[in-house]
């Protein structure tokens, strides 16, 4: 598999897992709000804070992963004489 299509693919991951958190997370916290006229304050705020969160974990990902396609510094051996 290229590094490209790796990429790919955990970003297709990453998504999915995003809009099913968001998704899960309204649903609760549309539940658990006891005034009415709250529920549309707050399933905004969570899709948000949920979508924030998604984009941050994949950008650590992201960053992590192509760190160690191109190392920035060459392990250096010493030849035991």
């Amino acid at each position: 598999m290229k590094p490209g299509a790796a990429i790919l693919v955990g970003t297709i991951v990453y998504a999915v897992i995003g809009v099913i958190a968001c998704g899960g997370f309204t649903v609760y916290v549309s539940k658990k709000t006891k005034n009415p006229n709250d529920i549309a304050d707050n399933r905004i705020i969570t899709l948000v804070s949920v979508s924030i969160a998604t984009f941050c974990l994949w950008l650590m990902w992201v960053v992590a992963y192509m760190a160690q396609i191109n190392p920035l510094i060459t392990p250096e051996y010493e030849n035991p004489e």
